[in-house]
């Protein structure tokens, strides 16, 4: 169509959205040659923007939809005309705008072919008795989620229909005979409306009836011969209704019903009849939940042998009787979950040997004792079960999922005889076994044939329970794969990794041919309260992956969430972030007053001393013999304490000490004698010393593992007796801790002493060699700078009034009238008296110019008066500008100036430029010359007026006492004035438009 713009769709459909060129479409159709053609209309009350897609030839389709239109005025055969679709079998016309009671016969007619119509959700109130005149044939018809009332007759051409949906249109009430020509419906849905007062006149007429829903009627009582003509019926549903009770023998009259529903009653139902429904040979499903019944007789479903799904969930029975499915032999699914069930007689379930799942889910049962054979599922969580007895289980070998959790399960040990280790009651199911849901109960041990024979296991679950501890080698004999075992808030504070690595290597060596992340079993961790010390150090190590690569594929731990319990400093830290070093337990055997730990990391002993009030250091260090863990060094600190002497002879195993930390005491004298020659660390920093004699000395140098020696903030004395020891320190640097933060007693660094204690004469001559050496060189750099840019220098220097002597102005102009003759075109005269002349005349320094209009004689003849002008002045400043080069008389007024340079050898000219002159190709020959041999001052330069002032001749009174300094006159064709810039300045100094 030109009206729209079409595309193609993801399943081989096409879209268009009309009218073309807008941003919001108020049409869009989806078309599905040879299937169904879905118009969707958007914001607009006017039917005919269905005519925009007028043109369109979509060709044979079965379905025609129409959603959120408004009702056309025409005929719906009309607008599959327009749409050249010759016939369709299904029409669905849902949420149109405005029908609530336009529908008429008329927008039906042509229609005879369709078997399938959709009115649902159009908030139509009223229907005229000839709507379905000319659709005979339809066999299904929807009209739910409207607000009907229905006409008597209004199914009167309706004979074929086989599926009628009349629900949630808040129908209050259906006059009988209104279904007499439905001979053929089989499915009638009432649901969600107000009929109170059904009767067996209303289904009279529907005799082939199977599925019949009349739920949320808000129905309080049913007439005990309402359903006795529907003698096919299959399915009835009673559910979301308001009874009080139901009447006995409801359904005498409807032996092939296969599934009642009677859930959700608003009100309690708390019984129904003996035998309710009972003998009913083709009964397969029955569901009555959440009716709050109290009460069930043992014939309640006798005789009903075809049964195989029930539920009764969510009641208030407390048992049921022993024989109540004596009958049911075919019985597959059983929900009794959410009652109060406290116990189930013996033999309840000996008939249902087809059972597969059996819900007791959220009870009170305390105990179960029945063997149940073919079962797969059986839920019993959240009940208040203690003991299940040994043979409950033993010819379930069926099972595949039991939920035992939320209980108050203590053991599950089997006791028969003879067993080592010992197993649990559900050995004799753990064939098929894939979930075991244990969680929320009081189990203390994993049992041997959870991890050897439940092959299948996919998911154990024995979380909240209370397992105080685990071991990799209790897990690495697993023998399903993709094991999960959920261990997450047990009382597990360790975990043992004795011989894992051993065990996951012989597990892979078995099963070589296995890829590795096929097997093992997950675990998860977290929530336990796990002690972080030396005892989880395997774990941290495992977590770091520092274990042979085996061991984790065997066992894979889970530690997210695992955080640290216990009460020292890392509680709550997650363990996979721990550092192992950092992880100790502390040691009974100690020397007094101080606290000893082990340090797995390395195998060391840590013996804490630290802040005692020890005046000497202890009697001993402890010894590695008939010790649980042995260690291999012994790392001492007994800082901030009173020492002031270490001694030359010390106690037993000092010689395992490898480092020590002596800092913050008031050591004086060290000896180090009795310590081994593997010492890594001494620190001694903050003490007393003053000196380390040549002993010492020498047994630091025996120290051939020493990588630490701190010994800052002491009073070290600088000089020549302490010559060797400070000689000895710059050549062990780099075991040297913050070298260069030692210093003397007199506060210098000691550093600045290494070359530098006891002075001699050699080294007084090359420090005064190094002295003249650097002065030289920067005397040399200064003077290379100023002759290189002694030109700016001045300038700056003239600028700031600074040695003004070094720049002054010559005597030889000192009998001239003016300091400068102004050479300009007319057309510029504004810049000149506006900006130039008072920036001269009235600044800092008060120049006196003489100006063609202020200071020539009337009438006298022009070139004299030029000559005259450049012989008065010491300078001529020519204000060279496009207008400039126009003018003959200042061209003359620049040739006399520059004559008068060239002859007396001095820089008399100034030029600044204003305005842009073009290509200097195109000056005049001289002064073409002139700018090629000189710079300018540029109007626009940031430093435009100090380079002009510096130009222009120095005052006197600037240098009036210094001595004029005589300077070699240069050529003017090697003079460089001014370097020029092109930088922007403020609006003050902005240049003024030239004249036109």
């Amino acid at each position: 169509s030109e009206n729209c713009t079409c595309s193609n769709g993801v399943r081989g459909d096409y879209e268009l959205m009309c009218p073309k060129g807008i941003e919001s479409p108020k049409l869009l159709a989806q078309i599905m040659p040879e299937k169904f053609v879905q118009i969707q209309c958007s914001d607009t009350n006017k039917w005919e923007v269905l005519n925009s897609l007028y043109g369109i030839e979509v060709g044979p389709v079965s379905s025609f939809i129409i959603r959120y239109c408004p009702l056309p005025t025409v005929s719906f055969k009309e607008l599959l005309n327009n749409l050249k679709i010759p016939t369709i079998k299904a029409l669905g016309v849902s949420t149109l705008v405005n029908s609530s009671n336009g529908l008429t016969r008329k927008h039906l007619e042509g229609l005879k072919d369709i078997t399938k119509l959709n009115l649902n959700t159009n908030s139509l109130r009223e229907l005229p008795e000839d709507l379905f005149h000319d659709t005979t044939n339809i066999t299904w018809l929807d009209l739910k989620n409207n607000h009907l009332t229905l006409p008597k007759n209004i199914f009167r051409y309706t004979p074929k229909l086989d599926v009628l949906e009349l629900g949630s249109n808040n129908l209050s009430y259906l006059e009988p005979g209104i279904f007499k020509n439905l001979t053929k419906l089989r499915l009638l849905n009432l649901w969600g409306n107000r009929l109170r007062n059904l009767s067996r006149a209303l289904f009279t007429d529907v005799p082939n009836l199977e599925n019949l829903d009349i739920n949320s009627n808000g129905l309080t009582s049913l007439p005990p011969d309402i359903f006795a003509d529907l003698t096919k019926l299959k399915i009835i549903n009673l559910s979301t209704n308001n009874f009080t009770s139901l009447p006995q023998g409801l359904f005498l009259s409807n032996p092939n019903l296969e599934s009642v529903l009677i859930n959700n009653n608003r009100i309690d139902l708390p019984s129904l009849p003996a035998g309710f429904l009972a003998n009913m040979t083709q009964l397969q499903k029955i569901s009555i939940l959440n009716c709050n019944l109290l009460i069930l007789t043992e014939d309640f479903i006798a005789g009903s042998t075809s049964l195989i799904n029930l539920t009764l969930e969510k009641n208030l029975l407390v048992t049921l009787p022993k024989d109540f499915f004596k009958d049911n032999t075919k019985l597959e699914n059983i929900n009794l979950s959410r009652n109060k069930i406290t116990s189930l007689p013996d033999g309840l379930f000996q008939t249902t040997t087809q059972l597969k799942i059996l819900n007791l889910a959220r009870n009170a049962l305390t105990t179960l004792t029945d063997s149940l054979n073919n079962l797969e599922v059986l839920d019993l969580s959240r009940n208040s079960i203690k003991n299940i007895n040994s043979y409950t289980f033993l010819k379930t070998n069926k099972l595949k999922t039991i939920n035992l959790s939320n209980n108050k399960i203590k053991d599950l040990q089997v006791n028969y005889p003879g067993l080592d280790p010992p197993q649990s009651i559900l050995k004799d199911c753990s064939e098929n076994l894939e979930a075991l849901y244990l969680s929320h109960n009081n189990i203390s041990q994993i049992y041997q044939d959870w991890i050897i024979l439940m092959s299948r296991l996919q998911i154990l679950d024995l979380s909240y329970n209370n397992l105080p501890n685990l071991s990799y080698a209790s897990l690495a004999s697993v023998t399903a794969r993709k094991l999960t075992m959920d261990l997450s808030y047990n009382k597990i504070d360790r975990i043992d990794f004795d011989i894992a690595e051993d065990l996951a290597r012989y597990k892979f060596g078995v099963n070589d041919t296995i890829n590795e992340f096929d097997i093992g079993v997950r675990v998860v961790l977290k929530g336990n309260p796990l002690v972080c010390d030396c005892r989880s150090y395997d774990l941290v190590n495992y977590f770091r992956d520092q274990f042979a690569p085996q061991v984790k594929s065997v066992v894979r731990f889970d530690g997210t969430e695992l955080n640290c319990a216990g009460d020292n400093e890392m509680k709550g830290t997650l363990v996979v972030t721990l550092d192992p070093k950092l992880l100790t337990c502390e040691e009974k055997q100690c020397p007094h007053n101080c606290t000893c730990y082990y340090r797995p990391h390395d195998d060391a002993l840590i013996v804490d001393c630290f802040e005692r009030g020890f005046e000497s250091l202890p009697l001993y260090m402890p010894s590695n013999v008939n010790r649980t863990k042995h260690y291999d060094h012994i790392e001492l600190d007994i800082s901030h304490n009173k020492l002031e002497v270490i001694p030359s002879k010390l106690g037993p195993n000092y010689d395992m000490v490898t480092k020590i930390d002596l800092s913050n005491n008031n050591i004086r004298k060290l000896s180090l004698g009795s310590f081994s020659k593997n010492l890594t660390d001494l620190n001694l920093d903050n003490n007393n010393m003053t000196i380390m004699d040549t002993a010492a000395i020498n047994m630091l140098k025996n120290f051939t593992r020493l990588e630490n020696l701190t010994l800052t903030n002491n009073p070290w004395n600088c000089d020549c007796e302490a010559k060797s020891f400070i000689n000895f320190l710059s050549k062990i640097l780099k075991q040297v801790t913050n070298y260069n933060n030692l210093t003397c007693k007199t506060g210098e660094p000691l550093i600045t002493k290494v070359n530098n204690v006891c002075p001699t004469a050699s080294d007084y001559i090359g420090i005064v060699s190094i002295v003249l050496g650097v002065s030289g060189l920067l005397i040399g750099l200064i003077a290379t700078a100023y002759y290189r840019y002694q030109r700016e220098i001045k300038v700056w220097l003239y600028a700031h009034r600074m040695c003004l002597w070094f720049v002054t102005e010559e005597e030889l102009d000192k009998d001239k009238q003016y300091d400068a003759f102004v050479s300009y075109s007319s057309q510029d005269e504004n810049f000149v008296v506006d900006k130039l002349v008072p920036g001269l005349e009235n600044g800092p320094t008060k120049y006196k110019l003489c100006l063609h209009y202020r200071d020539w004689i009337v009438g006298d003849f022009i070139p004299n008066q030029i000559a005259r002008s450049v012989e008065e002045s010491r300078r001529t400043i020519v204000v060279l500008s496009p207008n400039f080069l126009e003018s003959v008389w200042g061209r003359m007024e620049f040739r006399a100036a520059h004559s008068q340079a060239l002859s007396e050898g001095r820089a008399r000219v100034i030029v600044i430029l204003y305005g842009d002159i073009g290509p200097t190709e195109n000056l005049d020959p001289e002064l073409k010359a002139y700018l090629s041999m000189n710079t300018y001052v540029k109007w626009g330069d940031p430093w435009f007026w100090d380079k002009l002032r510096y130009a222009l001749p120095h005052p006197t009174e600037l240098s009036k006492g210094i001595p004029l300094i005589s300077h070699p006159k240069r050529n003017s064709h090697n003079e460089k004035l001014i370097n020029v810039t092109n930088s922007i300045i403020n609006t003050s100094l902005t240049t003024p438009p030239a004249d036109s």
